[in-house]
């Protein structure tokens, strides 16, 4: 599921009821497709039924690994960067915008999702 908005063909638009999403406008494509991916499965879960069949716990977590993060693997993976600009933003995230609801095995999952991104 991760990949899917990678296909043009598939960006949604933003619906006026939703403007703003993360500085776009109504109307607009969602060209990100971390982003819009997690427009869909915020306002239109129904058109991804693998993540509509899950429960709602477990569509936080999804929602969480394919979404959120903004994490830089290359930075960490090669030590490219000090800790606070690799870790800063997830932080705040788990803090701010998660407000404590993700686990340790929310983050895992986060991970494994990489491991399968770096697989192919």
């Amino acid at each position: 599921v991760h990949d899917i908005m990678k296909m043009e063909v598939l960006l949604p638009q933003l619906q006026s009821e939703h403007a703003p999403f993360h500085g776009y406008a109504a109307r607009d494509t969602i060209g990100d497709h971390d982003l819009a991916l997690a427009y869909v499965m915020e306002h239109f879960p129904r058109l991804l039924p693998s993540f509509h069949g899950l429960g709602k716990e477990e569509q936080a977590s999804v929602h969480f690994t394919q979404c959120n993060l903004q994490f830089n693997h290359g930075w960490f993976v090669q030590a490219e960067a000090p800790p606070g600009a690799i870790f800063t933003h997830f932080r705040n995230v788990l803090i701010r915008d998660c407000k404590g609801s993700m686990g340790p095995h929310d983050v895992a999952l986060y991970f494994v999702h990489w491991l399968t991104d770096l697989a192919g």
